[in-house]
């Protein structure tokens, strides 16, 4: 009773399990199996929760054991989300991206396959932020195009799309084309305040701002820095020191500007707070790009030593935020400073630094728009096999649903020509049963007139045995023996009679004369008569008045048809021809 005790607490314990397992998936499940244009919406309640919980266990759970859940129930739909939601796992928790890179080129694949445009856009967003630089720019444009075509209005975080754009193609030295996209950013309206997130507006700003600064737009350039200046406040209301970094950024901008157009005086003050909200922030690339503000400013105002020294700085900050770019315009003011003061070796070597960062940053630029292209024609490739795999996929349905359209025309045609069989064996089975039932009608009338055929031999010998007593009761004097004989000779069965009797025996009896043929080959036409009376259980006197012969012939030839038939001695021909039939069935 232990035993069982404990096997049934067993089965609960496991009962209790699947049923927490389906209670913590479930939601997912039933989110993540939506294909209307409402699955981001669905979706993103259940990304925000790997924000607002934090909770790394719970996440590694709900993985596994949806991953568990697609062994058992593939799905190419929930395998894709539950893909982009451990990436999204990974990036919130700070674990190593490149291991999920794999992964959500499968989600590509799998978004592909099913052919849902508003899925492949989400997954495109965020690879486009894992995949390496070389596909920032391409997997941005193509998660827009396909939120534009589904309706951007489906969509969550639309804006940080267009500023993903602006800024890649501003990396990319493509400024106009940066421009168009940062006013998409702009002007994109915000419905889910919930997710948005103001510092990117003043990011894109700064993206415009830098745009017309190298297009040569200043006074565009200088209105978008000072609306970078009215934003920054309500952007970062909480972070003073994040709040005046970027108020230094705005200033700096704005008095490189200046210094662009020679206004060096009014510039300093600006670059200066610039450069001081950047070391109290430790924003190395910032004051890297403060000092070189600070050096064009300080060499034009033909200060070389203090140009010098804020050139020098500028480079070290360069080389540790690792931006070619500020390392270019520091060695170049380097050089340039030597040249004018003297130390011409200095100059050489800085001329030199300042062409190997020159060649660096555009064999940079060359490389990633090289990338740019591979990756392009990696994700045109992926397309294309998309593009046959579903065509391969399409064919084999038709071919699928051909072969079954056939296999139902086949099963209709079966179908048809078997009940059409059934009837037939019905109509067959009824004129059988009609058939039987004449045969029976026939074969009751047959034995009904074979038994008023020995019933007529039986009053017929009766008569005969009455008409003997008579006349020898009235004729005394005339041989008896001959009177016995001569009525003897008086033969009821003629041969007319016999023909018509084999017939109606034939209904009544059809096998008996067939195996009595089996069983005495070459049988004579006496001995099929005689048996067949015998069969009829006729006497030896009422047979020998039937055909016409004494009783003694009657006696030999059931003699003679014993030895013909090899019956043993106990068995007598009556008996075996009683039961010929029965024997043979």
């Amino acid at each position: 009773m232990k035993i069982i005790f404990f096997s049934l607490l067993l089965l609960v314990a496991a009962g209790c399990g699947v049923s927490a397992q389906q209670s913590l998936i479930q939601p997912f499940i039933k989110a993540w199996k939506v294909t209307d244009t409402s699955q981001s919406a669905r979706a993103q309640v259940l990304y925000d929760t790997l924000h607002l919980k934090k909770d790394t266990a719970r996440y590694e759970q709900v993985i596994e054991q949806l991953y568990q859940y697609l062994q058992e129930h593939p799905d190419k739909r929930l395998e894709a989300r539950t893909i982009l939601y451990q990436t999204l796992g990974a990036l919130e928790f700070n674990y190593t991206i490149d291991n999920y890179i794999g992964r959500m080129q499968k989600a590509i694949r799998l978004a592909g396959e099913i052919g849902d445009d508003q899925l492949a856009a989400e997954i495109y967003s965020v690879y486009a932020g894992i995949g390496g630089p070389e596909n920032y720019l391409l997997y941005n444009l193509k998660a827009v195009e396909l939120q534009r075509r589904v309706g951007l209005h489906h969509f969550f975080f639309v804006y940080t799309r267009f500023f993903d754009l602006s800024r890649a193609l501003y990396l990319n030295h493509d400024y106009r084309q940066s421009i168009a996209y940062g006013l998409e950013c702009l002007h994109t309206p915000v419905t889910d305040r919930d997710h948005y997130d103001p510092l990117v507006y003043v990011f894109q700003l700064d993206i415009l701002g830098a745009c017309y600064k190298k297009l040569g737009q200043y006074d565009s350039a200088v209105y978008y820095y000072e609306n970078l200046l009215r934003h920054v406040p309500g952007a970062i209301p909480h972070d003073v020191r994040k709040q005046q970094l970027w108020m230094g950024i705005g200033k700096g901008n704005l008095g490189h500007l200046l210094i662009l157009q020679g206004k060096y005086d009014e510039a300093l003050p600006l670059v200066e707070t610039y450069f001081k909200s950047s070391v109290d922030y430790d924003d190395q690339l910032n004051m890297a790009m403060a000092l070189n503000y600070l050096g064009s400013i300080y060499a034009h105002k033909k200060q070389y030593t203090q140009a010098l020294t804020a050139w020098r700085q500028a480079y070290y900050w360069s080389r540790q935020s690792g931006s070619v770019d500020n390392a270019v315009q520091a060695a170049q003011g380097i050089a340039g400073i030597f040249r004018l003061t003297g130390p011409t070796d200095s100059a050489y070597h800085y001329y030199e630094l300042y062409h190997q960062h020159k060649d660096s940053l555009a064999a940079t630029l060359s490389q990633l728009q090289l990338s740019g292209m591979k990756a392009r024609i990696a994700f045109d490739e992926l397309q294309a096999s998309l593009g046959r795999s579903q065509a391969a996929l399409q064919k084999e349905r038709s071919t699928r649903n051909i072969i079954i359209a056939a296999i139902a025309f086949i099963a209709l045609i079966a179908l048809w020509l078997y009940n059409r069989y059934r009837l037939k064996q019905k109509y067959a089975l009824q004129s059988i049963r009609q058939q039987q039932e004449v045969a029976g009608q026939e074969i009751k009338s047959a034995r009904e007139q074979i038994a008023s055929f020995t019933s007529h031999l039986i009053e017929k010998n009766n008569l005969i045995e009455t008409l003997e007593a008579q006349i020898s009761s009235l004729d005394q004097q005339q041989d008896p023996q001959a009177i016995a004989i001569s009525l003897q000779q008086y033969t009821l069965l003629t041969d007319t009679e016999w023909e018509k009797f084999k017939v109606e025996l034939a209904k009544a009896y059809p096998d008996f004369l067939t195996t009595l043929r089996q069983q005495i080959p070459q049988i004579t036409p006496a001995e099929e008569r005689l048996a067949t009376l015998l069969f009829l259980r006729l006497n030896t006197y009422q047979i020998a008045s039937a055909l016409g012969i004494g009783k003694e012939s009657v006696l030999r030839s059931k003699r003679r048809l014993k030895q013909r038939l090899q019956l043993p001695e106990p068995v007598t021909v009556e008996e075996y021809l009683f039961n010929l039939l029965s024997t043979n069935m």
